[in-house]
């Protein structure tokens, strides 16, 4: 498997993005999203990566760097294709993207996700975020979950 960077014209990425909204607006009302969307992949404050072999893309994050007080990343369109679900892809995308997030030395890590997606909620935790209030342009919600991380620097 090959770990690549996620491109707006890339065919691959396209379909992946629509395979992500696809399960999403499955999962709760539209309105909800507020997905990264592919003319984003090309701003400078977004880090987008994909796992790619013989199939595609089969599983993809990406960390949105956010200004304000105090200054955070927010992870992104976490996502494995579901015949590639069970095989850590998850983990190993949310891993690299925190160790981009401590080389570039943010200090704090942020997401919003769904109730519904209980597997994602138990990698979050176990890999140390806590749940916390709304952030950004979010409003409270009973069908989002905010979780933080915070790095040590």
């Amino acid at each position: 498997m090959q770990l690549v960077d996620l491109k707006p014209n890339d065919q691959d990425v396209i379909n992946v993005f629509a395979d992500i909204d696809r399960l999403i607006n499955s999962l709760y009302p539209v309105a909800t999203a507020q997905s990264l969307t592919l003319s984003e992949l090309d701003k400078p404050n977004v880090y987008a990566i994909g796992l790619k072999n013989d199939d595609g893309i089969v599983a993809c994050g990406a960390i949105v760097m956010q200004s304000g007080e105090p200054s955070y990343a927010e992870v992104r369109r976490l996502y494995v294709n579901p015949s590639y679900r069970g095989k850590g892809l998850s983990r190993r995308v949310m891993q690299i993207l925190l160790h981009y997030a401590g080389e570039e030395e943010i200090p704090l890590i942020r997401l919003e996700t769904g109730p519904k997606q209980i597997e994602s909620i138990k990698l979050y935790e176990n890999l140390g975020f806590k749940r916390c209030g709304c952030f950004g342009s979010y409003q409270d919600n009973p069908q989002s979950v905010f979780m933080e991380l915070g790095l040590s620097q």
